[in-house]
């Protein structure tokens, strides 16, 4: 029986990535995966910055610049948003120096793998801890239109990572959950604009998002025919993960710690951490315990209890964040001291009320 050097279960964006280098570095590697050569449908955006230098810059489909923060103004975040082409990015991460066998493995069959390989990463994506209302998730639910038809929310505007104004055009989020517009420009000249739920538990419904997206474009001047039949996304994502720690497996991915508190999961984050993990193996270092930062988890349990005004007030004072704070509380793998320090900085951002809320929402449990 071969012994691998590295086995990579689950070849989606970021497993087949992960596997894709570190074949290229040389190592004896085995991919699994039920459908390896499935296509992707998930819209892959994220910082352009992120990019790692192996990636041919042709996997770029649009680029935005100064993408907007919406709350009680409009915020550029000074950085380029990108979105890639999928089937570039499949071109650019061949398994062909990969062996791969296609079958659904389970935790069980994950953690034997050990006897087959001297490091296994688990890279099927993101699967809940738990189930039924208690689980995080982030939700969302998006249609693609036209450009011209996206300029009426646009306003001018190359994209709109957030809009945090309530849907109904109310002065305040009052009791409901917040949510927030999401509008970026697509590989094929579409424009999809996606209502979504940052984290709930349980996340809002497609039912409700999809009639929280039509009542806030129809404020903007856009129904009927202009938004009837277009094409929809959905997104569901879990924001814990399930299962506990695998001696000699690591999570990568949206099963790992590539996930965000703020933002949520994006494959950008993962692409910038495979450079990294393809250096361990390298060095024939196992994988140790996972060490998900202490204070990510505590921002989730804060996102997930704010009321919905202190939602608006966290979002509205990280538009007023520096650019070096803002990419600090947006990147994946920001050290946990300039973490806090960025945290700390948007606390004293907010209305005094507001920022004990935070507080509150934070340190209690």
């Amino acid at each position: 029986m071969t012994l691998f050097d590295v086995a990579v279960v689950g070849l989606g964006p970021a497993g087949r990535s992960l596997a894709h280098r570190l074949a290229a570095a040389g190592l004896e590697v085995l991919g699994v995966d039920p459908h390896p050569g499935r296509s992707w449908a998930q819209t892959l955006g994220g910082w352009r910055r992120q990019l790692p230098a192996w990636l041919p810059a042709d996997v770029v489909a649009t680029t935005a610049h100064d993408p907007q923060i919406r709350a009680a103004d409009s915020y550029p975040i000074r950085d380029e948003y990108a979105i890639l082409d999928n089937d570039a990015v499949r071109l650019a991460t061949t398994l062909e120096r990969v062996t791969v066998e296609e079958q659904v493995l389970g935790d069980d069959d994950v953690a034997a793998l050990r006897q087959r390989a001297r490091m296994v990463v688990d890279a099927r994506g993101a699967r809940p801890a738990g189930s039924g209302g208690d689980v995080p998730h982030q939700t969302a639910h998006g249609i693609l239109v036209p450009p011209e038809v996206a300029e009426k929310v646009l306003c001018g505007a190359e994209a709109v990572l957030m809009d945090w104004r309530p849907f109904d055009g109310a002065a305040r989020w009052g009791v409901t959950s917040p949510t927030f517009l999401y509008v970026i420009p697509m590989p094929d000249g579409r424009v999809l604009l996606e209502e979504t739920c940052l984290a709930g538990a349980p996340g809002l419904s497609q039912g409700e998002l999809r009639r929280r997206l039509l009542r806030r474009l129809e404020l903007s001047g856009l129904g009927g025919d202009q938004v009837s039949g277009a094409e929809v996304e959905r997104v569901s994502i879990p924001l814990v993960r399930r299962g506990g720690h695998i001696q000699g497996v690591m999570r990568f991915g949206a099963a790992g710690q590539q996930n965000n508190p703020f933002s949520g999961y994006t494959f950008f984050a993962s692409l910038s951490a495979v450079d990294g993990v393809v250096a361990q193996a390298v060095r024939g270092e196992l994988p140790g315990r996972d060490q998900p930062l202490f204070v990510r988890r505590r921002a989730l349990h804060g996102v997930l209890n704010l009321s919905p005004d202190d939602t608006y007030a966290l979002f509205d004072a990280f538009g007023r964040l520096s650019p070096a704070h803002q990419r600090a509380v947006l990147d994946a793998d920001t050290p946990g001291a300039n973490l806090v320090a960025a945290m700390a900085r948007q606390f004293t951002l907010m209305p005094l009320a507001r920022g004990l809320g935070l507080a509150r929402a934070t340190l209690l449990p």
